[in-house]
């Protein structure tokens, strides 16, 4: 194998390399190509989990062809331990960036200046100084390379503008070897990557994500109380190590101080970028050197992190991407042994990421709008995945790897989904079971409520549950919600499960919450485009759905769909029992005809008004006209399920629908 500087080395001559300066007895999986492909002068855009070895991929050619390597990470608070660790194992190593004194700053400078060949790690903003773009073409390194290579995409999950100018600093360097390294990129940020930093042929490797060692478990919490109770609860069972990671400066102030005061005797330690950097650094070393140490953190903390015994992971808050969470959540167990990864999930949290979706683009030009709008489209998007994630009931590390396009088998899965003494909230849960025409019909049903509350103004959850179940409240009747056509509509079923219901639909992309307008924390509750295609019969609804409707919500005997169709027909049951309903019995030959009729009617007016066709009228109700054969509105009003607003929307082509031929015979 030719170097990139002539010259041939072997696999022997790497390993012996690895042994010497690493201490390392052999490589894993995928370094020794990728080093390979480096030292023979390809450019590479490596993806690697979190504790796989990324940074040997640079740090051993660095050391066999000599020369400058010259090291973007965005670590400036580890860059010295990185350094230190380099010059422990004999490797000439420095750093540059703003936490050195300027003293120090210039000595640096002065060596690269004199030909410094060794690692130089640098932070992105450093390309950002007059005084170091000066120096760019002068430096002319053997190898560039950049790590946590997401942050140059403007659709990764962690943007940061400095990165941008990295693609115009590679230029001014002379396009040297460039390897890009990241944990987590998906397909389309790879590409970006590698278009942005003008790589040629980029040799790629994506050696997988899957951390098996990790257990993943999501538990989904109502109330901020209730939440702080659980994190303690789960705190108490270990006294390992680990780390809480919250969305908010504010949160990481509240939740440490709420830890310190329930667990004393623990070191807590919070950590976030709006602290002192001196306490800052106290607050690392402290939870680095303590053990059973537990940090409570933005996102500011443990990028690199280097502490292989974190044993436990928790999101107090959801974060913005799945990327993020796979990141930050593969903090633990480094060290390969078994580690607990718990997101605790409350629609309330959304809003914070809302809030921070709606901050993208501040300060841009006018002209960026139309590219304001997509990247917030985009960070839409990619919140939704998280939410379904947290209450997804598929295996959850199968999901994880679908999302980044790993096919891998997934095996002896330890989340809380494939545990079979997971404890599982909410609704029961029954994999692969078939969906059903009843399902299907509750899920349209769901949806025509939403949709039409929504058209009477901006309601959460709770309303269009008190619509479908008939519960009648001042909100409901100072905006006529009780003359919609859903009302009563599912009164079999107590509220609290009906919002459930509203959430998986949320879950599974059909419907979602956002702030009312000109509000915050009043979240409304509307249909998105996959939504709405399935009210209206275009799609089928996701199979994620099959199990929504739960059991034992049925009176015996009754059938759901009749009981649930209008609170009258709660009352007949009352005063009838559990005698035969006249209207179980089969039509007469004349009343089928005249039930065909008002089929194909009904479709006609559900088509006109993009509504699914039993909101127009049950077949109960139809078979019931059919029955009666009604010659006036009056008449026809007096049929179970026809209300006033059904009357007047739709009750002259249902009569007209009756008066054929036969009409008299169904009177008889």
């Amino acid at each position: 194998m030719g170097g990139a500087g002539g010259g041939r080395i072997t696999v022997g001559d790497l390993r012996e390399q690895l042994q010497e300066h690493f201490g390392l007895d052999d490589f894993r999986p995928a370094q020794r190509p990728i080093i390979e492909d480096v030292l023979a002068g390809r450019d590479v855009l490596c993806v690697m989990p979190t504790g796989a070895g990324k940074s040997l991929c640079f740090q051993l050619p660095a050391v066999v062809q000599k020369g400058l390597t010259l090291v973007v990470s965005p670590l400036i608070s580890l860059m010295a331990d990185q350094v230190q660790q380099l010059r422990d194992g004999g490797l000439d190593a420095m750093f540059l960036n703003s936490s050195q004194p300027m003293s120090e700053q210039r000595k640096v400078l002065a060596r690269l200046d004199d030909g410094f060949a060794g690692l130089l790690y640098v932070a992105p903003e450093r390309f950002a100084a007059a005084g170091f773009q000066s120096r760019l073409p002068r430096l002319r390194p053997r190898l560039y390379a950049i790590d946590e290579a997401h942050c140059i995409s403007m659709w990764g999950h962690d943007f940061r503008p400095d990165y941008a100018k990295l693609g115009e600093a590679r230029h001014k360097l002379g396009d040297p070897v460039t390897i890009a390294l990241t944990a987590t990129a998906t397909d389309d940020v790879r590409k970006d990557i590698a278009r942005q930093l003008g790589l040629r042929q980029p040799r790629v490797y994506v050696t997988g994500f899957d951390r098996p060692n990790l257990r993943y478990e999501a538990r989904k919490i109502d109330t901020v109380y209730e939440k702080g109770r659980a994190l303690v609860d789960m705190l108490r069972e270990t006294s390992a190590s680990g780390i809480v990671y919250c969305s908010t400066r504010k949160a990481v102030d509240e939740v440490s101080a709420m830890l310190t005061q329930a667990l004393p005797g623990r070191a807590v330690v919070p950590y976030h970028a709006g602290m002192e950097s001196p306490v800052r650094t106290a607050n690392h070393e402290r939870f680095m050197s303590t053990a059973g140490a537990v940090a409570v953190a933005t996102n500011a903390f443990g990028m690199g992190i280097n502490k292989p015994d974190i044993r436990f992971v928790i999101h107090y808050n959801i974060p913005g991407t799945l990327e993020a969470y796979y990141q930050e959540a593969g903090r633990a167990g480094r060290d390969g042994r078994p580690a607990r990864c718990t997101l605790l999930f409350s629609y309330q949290d959304l809003f914070i990421q809302e809030f921070f979706i709606r901050k993208i683009g501040e300060g841009r030009p006018p002209e960026e709008a139309d590219l304001v709008q997509r990247l917030q489209d985009h960070a839409k998007r990619k919140l939704d995945m998280v939410v379904r994630y947290a209450r997804t009931h598929r295996c959850r590390r199968r999901m994880i790897l679908d999302y980044f396009g790993d096919r891998a088998a997934v095996q002896q899965c330890d989340c809380d989904i494939c545990r079979p003494d997971a404890a599982r909230g909410g609704l029961e849960v029954r994999l692969g079971k078939p969906m059903t025409h009843a399902t299907t019909t509750v899920i349209r049903q769901l949806l025509s409520a939403v949709a039409r509350v929504q058209l009477r103004g901006q309601f959460g959850v709770g309303v269009v549950a008190d619509v479908l179940a008939g519960n009648e409240s001042d909100k409901t009747q100072r905006w006529q919600l009780d003359k919609l056509p859903v009302w009563g509509l599912m009164a079999a079923r107590p509220p609290r499960q009906i919002i459930a219901m509203l959430h998986r639909l949320m879950e599974a992309g059909l419907a979602r919450q956002r702030d009312a307008d000109g509000q915050t924390f009043m979240p409304v509750v509307e249909l998105t485009p996959a939504g709405l295609a399935v009210m209206r019969g275009e799609q089928e609804p996701p199979m994620s759905l099959a199990d929504l409707a739960p059991k034992g919500t049925r009176a015996s005997g009754t059938n759901p769909r009749a009981l649930g169709t209008n609170p009258r027909a709660l009352a007949a049951k009352a005063a009838g029992g559990s005698r035969p309903r006249a209207d179980d019995q089969p039509l007469s030959r004349a009343a089928s005809a005249g039930f065909g009729r008002l089929r194909a009617v009904r479709q006609e007016l559900a088509l006109q008004r993009g509504v699914p066709a039993f909101c127009v009228c049950h077949d109960r109700t139809l078979r019931e006209i059919a029955r009666a054969a009604p010659m006036t509105l009056d008449e026809l009003g007096k049929v179970r399920g026809m209300g006033p607003a059904k009357i007047q929307q739709y009750g002259q082509a249902l009569l007209n629908a009756l008066r054929g031929p036969s009409a008299q015979e169904n009177k008889a």
